[in-house]
């Protein structure tokens, strides 16, 4: 029995996710696994839409055309947003920009499906909860339990490093820093890139203690994980966010106005940035603090700040208020005036 030959398509993605980008790049995990979905997701668009089985698919069956259509078909038939949209062509970019090293011949098509620009969303989609609405969640966490301050602890640091939810179960007890100059925390982020976020003094003091109880009851060496769960092994982003929903809904008891129901654990991120951004701190040093690679990924920040103004701004208005201005056609005074000049 003959068996099918792989394709030039079927070398090249599993040399792209098997050696590539764990090997070559050194990406982390979570972001192979995102690019291997985007793929996956692209393979079942072609048997679907194109008729072409994943075991049978070649480069030549491959265009900007067919990329394009995928991206399209994830929004009409997916109802992926915007922003997932855009993850995926990433993902495909990424993929087509090694294809055209590893296969020379391929680098007009490569370079065509590069050029497909990102979609512009015109919705503001980054939402974040307001400072009072962060104190009140942070209230929830029983401070007289060991699980009680374990969770002020993940939620607090969640809230100031800016962090996301992945980078908190990833952290060690050798990640945060207690030194004379001040406090601070490493955070491992998207691509295995660290960067160092300084703490302030009150959340440094809590998570000092925090580790120093947690050494009488098991091992905190530096490369213990610095969450557990009731067995002592490493809390997962599940296990986070079941703890983040405990004190939402019991934040949400206590003040049903004030905490929304669109709170998750990313928002902690899009709300600390906000809020340094409102107190003042340079767009490019919130960039650094979150980790961006890029500058415009982090403007967004200051786009919603200035709607949120300008909002502000019109309610304020003299229209809103029903005042009008005068108008200067009423003036007859000015008209016979300006009249004067066209006459002469």
């Amino acid at each position: 029995m003959s068996r099918t030959k792989p394709t030039d398509f079927a070398r090249a993605l599993s040399n792209y996710l098997f050696d590539f980008l764990p090997v070559k790049k050194g990406l982390s995990e979570n972001t192979i696994k995102s690019y291997s979905d985007a793929l996956a997701l692209f393979l079942r668009f072609c048997e679907s839409e194109l008729g072409v089985k994943r075991e049978s698919l070649e480069i030549k069956h491959l265009s900007r055309e067919t990329v394009e259509n995928y991206l399209d078909w994830l929004e009409t038939e997916k109802n992926s947003s915007s922003a997932t949209r855009n993850q995926r062509r990433i993902a495909m970019n990424t993929f087509f920009k090694y294809l055209q090293y590893e296969n020379p011949g391929y680098v007009l098509l490569c370079q065509q499906v590069i050029s497909i620009p990102k979609k512009v969303d015109r919705k503001q989609t980054v939402h974040h909860l307001s400072r009072a609405t962060i104190e009140e969640i942070l209230k929830q966490p029983d401070l007289t339990t060991r699980s009680g301050r374990r969770d002020f602890a993940i939620l607090s640091l969640l809230y100031e490093a800016a962090a996301r939810i992945s980078e908190i179960t990833d952290l060690h007890i050798g990640d945060l820093r207690f030194e004379r100059n001040g406090a601070a925390v490493r955070l491992l982020g998207k691509g295995g890139k660290s960067r160092i976020v300084p703490l302030i003094n009150d959340v440094a003091e809590f998570l000092h203690k925090y580790v120093d109880e947690e050494s009488h009851y098991r091992s905190c060496n530096n490369d213990e994980p610095l969450f557990c769960n009731r067995v002592k092994t490493k809390l997962t982003r599940a296990g986070i966010a079941y703890i983040l929903k405990k004190h939402v809904n019991e934040a949400r008891q206590q003040s049903p106005g004030l905490v929304g129901d669109r709170v998750y654990p990313h928002i902690f991120r899009h709300s600390r940035a906000m809020h340094w951004l409102e107190a003042g701190v340079d767009l490019q040093f919130i960039k650094d603090l979150l980790g961006h690679a890029d500058l415009t990924t982090t403007e967004v920040y200051a786009q919603i700040n200035t709607e949120m103004k300008r909002k502000i701004l019109e309610e304020v208005h003299p229209e809103k208020n029903n005042t009008k201005y005068p108008s200067w056609t009423d003036d007859c005074g000015l008209m016979d005036w300006l009249k004067g000049f066209v006459a002469t």
